[in-house]
């Protein structure tokens, strides 16, 4: 078991950083299921790869969690309205945004009524897990808070496009078990961590899941058994849980548990980026691969400007 101190900025850049990692290595391998990325790879991937955004370029998940956090930094809290016009003021087609995310930042950006967008293509809202992928900064600055209070600030960042309860359910537990991760400085121990979790999403899918994940860590059960639990796909439920059982069963490597959770397949950049958020929050950045760290983008909006607005996050009051 690992003991460590790590400062605050060292973590709040560890966290932005991590999950820029972990996007852009699943990106290359998005939607592909386990076994094609094992042959095709001789094993796990490791190592970022071309794609159409230029080798080390980032996706939606990043340029979402960057808007989301400069638009705190604005407005010193988390404003709904600010946040839908940070959103789609960054918004890049390029970025491989989902198709409704697609539309309804377009609508934003004509001055649609934020309150309505979520809701524009689904009576409930989407069960996506666009709104766990970008919510690290709320659960660095809030994840500490009380279920209710911490679930009106992640409501507040994803609202204009996430109403789903299972989707603001998975981007709670996110921004809570960011916050637990920002609090520990030794190996986590994977039962009583998801005893914290479980009143934050009581008699619900996300309820059983973290059951179901419970009893995968007990087992030690491979990542076969992972895929075949949960699936991996874009759902909410079916991609956080898969997440955290990264970051928890190779929570002494912070690097090895973003590699596992791309190698799951399926959503790989989102799943990558959720667990890169959690472990960075952790273990802050002593960790960062050269490989990683020298081949992320880096001109407007890359590598520097997120360690910037980190460490601006951390010195919030």
């Amino acid at each position: 078991m690992f003991t460590k101190t790590v400062d605050r900025s060292a973590r709040f850049v560890g966290c932005l950083l991590g999950c820029a990692f972990g996007d852009v290595l699943g990106a290359s391998v998005e939607m592909q299921p386990r076994s094609h990325i094992l042959a095709r790879h001789g094993g796990l991937l490791r190592d970022f790869l071309a794609t159409g955004r230029g080798f080390g370029g980032y996706t939606d998940d990043t340029e979402m969690t960057l808007a989301l956090a400069r638009s705190i930094l604005r407005m010193r809290d988390v404003n709904s309205a600010d946040c839908a016009r940070a959103y789609a003021q960054a918004f890049s087609s390029q970025r491989g945004y989902g198709r409704s995310a697609v539309l309804i930042l377009k609508a934003l950006q004509q001055g649609a009524d934020w309150r309505k967008t979520g809701t524009m293509f689904f009576p409930d809202g989407s069960f996506g897990n666009g709104a766990a992928m970008r919510i690290a900064p709320v659960g660095l600055l809030y994840g500490q808070l009380n279920g209710g209070p911490l679930l009106e600030k992640v409501k507040a960042a994803i609202w204009m496009t996430h109403t789903h309860q299972e989707a603001v359910q998975a981007a709670l537990l996110q921004a809570r078990s960011i916050g637990i991760f920002l609090a520990t400085d030794c190996q986590l121990e994977s039962e009583p961590f998801l005893q914290q979790l479980f009143d934050y999403a009581p008699e619900s899918i996300l309820n059983e899941k973290l059951r179901l994940l419970a009893t995968l860590l007990r087992q030690q059960a491979s990542a076969e058994a992972v895929v075949a639990a949960f699936g991996c796909g874009v759902r909410s439920a079916d991609s956080w849980p898969a997440a955290l059982w990264a970051a928890l069963r190779f929570n002494d490597d912070p690097e090895e548990a973003i590699v596992q959770a791309v190698n799951l397949g399926g959503d790989s950049d989102t799943i990558g980026a959720m667990t890169g958020a959690l472990v960075g929050a952790q273990h802050g950045r002593d960790w960062f691969p050269a490989r990683w760290f020298d081949n992320l983008e880096n001109a407007v909006d890359g590598r520097d400007e997120l360690m910037i607005v980190a460490k601006q996050l951390a010195e919030f009051p």
